[in-house]
């Protein structure tokens, strides 16, 4: 379970094209991080306008009406909303990006089986494009099925394009996005993302506050080749995030989607003023911690991980796995909250002693080496225990913790909900008027 407070959303949305665009996709995908198991079927129709993009973009948004599609993708003073696209408002679009030096955006608009020479409409985006400063063109009959107008604001972009359209080849080559474009969904929209690409259209404040960029990058490319986004209009309200993996067990989302689900029991314990959360509970601890170790061995990090169990056991006197199976543990969580940062787990036996005050941690690292550095912080030196929950933190964390215990009335954490991957680990809940998103 993955939640961030609304502040730092609206945070994201800028005026620049390629940064405004990036940032607000990457906002409500991580707010909606709602992934689904995949199905493996591969089925629907291929946009024919998806030939219009070359194979090596690492972002595609395939959405029905152009119009609506660019209010919501686009800042108000994006040059691509300064156009009248008069007869085409209503036409198909995609809006892919590559990556050179930096994002460049390439837009294609479905302009049917027009003819330049005869549609009023062609000439009248093509003249208006070259007023605004943009790039265009006009495929013709280049393309099986149907004619696209191009608009972008690099020239480069523009011949790259054509080049891809004149061999015929396009992303429909790229390894997976075939198969990811398939995956059934009953959006009226999508956007497709390649994950392995995540250091060039990830922001680079994305979630700063709480996590370097080299984790949250390393996070998002490992869980899945592509990630698909389906909207329920044009909107971004209702959407549905669908991973692809091609079957390899190296993607997170491969990983736990055999897993059985576990009951998230947060809320008992969260403050109502959350900033984030991040909630990983567990039906089974060692089934999950097995298939962990699996991952890691197929992305040949399984040696570097024993090695940072092993340090732990020579420094703690104990070694990590044994230690987690005493616990039995059942669910991992990392709350912010006012400048608060607390790391918990649940045991499935009761703590002796609960509320005590705070005291020294006898296992630091522990639970960042077990379960991801999506729980590790800066200060765990001490720990305090809550009936089934131990926390940990600074003494000054978990004291203001307790406190806000006392307090606790949020009861929007769901008490139970659905795996999806079949695994509460990369799933989305809404309620009230905040996101709640399982991730890793």
């Amino acid at each position: 379970m993955f939640y961030t407070s609304d502040k730092y959303n609206k945070n994201t949305y800028l005026c620049k094209l390629d940064v405004y665009m990036m940032r607000r996709i990457v906002a409500i995908a991580l707010s909606y991080f709602l992934f689904w198991a995949c199905s493996g079927s591969v089925s629907g129709d291929i946009a024919p306008l998806m030939r219009s993009v070359p194979s090596r973009s690492l972002a595609v948004m395939h959405f029905p009406h152009c119009g609506n599609a660019l209010e919501f993708l686009l800042d108000s003073t994006s040059v691509f909303r300064s156009i009248d696209y008069g007869r085409l408002e209503d036409a198909e679009i995609i809006l892919s990006y590559d990556y050179s030096s930096s994002l460049v955006p390439l837009l294609a608009i479905d302009a049917g089986r027009a003819d330049a020479d005869t549609s009023q409409a062609v000439r009248k985006l093509l003249s208006q494009a070259e007023e605004a400063g943009l790039h265009a063109l006009y495929t013709g009959n280049h393309m099986p099925k149907r004619a696209a107008v191009l608009l972008s604001t690099s020239r480069p972009a523009i011949d790259e394009a054509w080049r891809h359209i004149e061999s015929g080849t396009s992303i429909l080559d790229a390894p997976g996005f075939r198969e990811a474009l398939s995956i059934p969904g009953d959006g009226s929209a999508r956007i497709l993302l390649k994950n392995e690409s995540a250091s060039r259209w990830l922001p680079r404040n994305t979630l700063k506050d709480f996590f370097s960029r080299k984790e949250l990058v390393r996070f998002v490319s490992g869980a899945a080749q592509w990630t698909v986004l389906d909207l329920d209009g044009e909107s971004g309200e209702g959407m549905v995030l669908h991973p692809y993996t091609e079957g390899k067990k190296k993607y997170l989302a491969e990983m736990i989607s055999a897993l059985p689900a576990g009951e998230m029991k947060l809320s008992a314990v969260a403050p109502d003023t959350l900033d984030l959360a991040i909630c990983l509970p567990l039906k089974d601890c060692k089934t999950y911690y097995e298939a962990w170790k699996e991952c890691l061995d197929v992305r040949a990090d399984l040696s570097r991980h024993k090695g940072r169990l092993a340090a732990l056991k020579k420094s703690c006197g104990k070694h990590p796995e044994v230690w987690m199976a005493e616990q039995d543990i059942k669910e991992v969580a990392r709350i912010c909250w006012e400048g608060h940062d607390v790391v918990l787990f649940r045991s499935a036996h009761r703590k002796r002693g609960s509320a005590a005050a705070p005291e020294a941690n006898p296992y630091p690292g522990f639970i960042p080496a077990l379960f991801g550095d999506a729980f590790r912080i800066a200060d765990e030196s001490c720990c305090v225990s809550l009936g089934h929950w131990t926390a940990l933190g600074s003494v000054e964390d978990l004291s203001s913790w307790l406190d806000a215990c006392r307090k606790n009335t949020a009861r929007h954490f769901p008490a139970k909900s659905k795996f999806y991957f079949e695994y509460e680990k990369l799933s989305l809940v809404a309620g009230n008027k905040n996101i709640i998103t399982n991730v890793n």
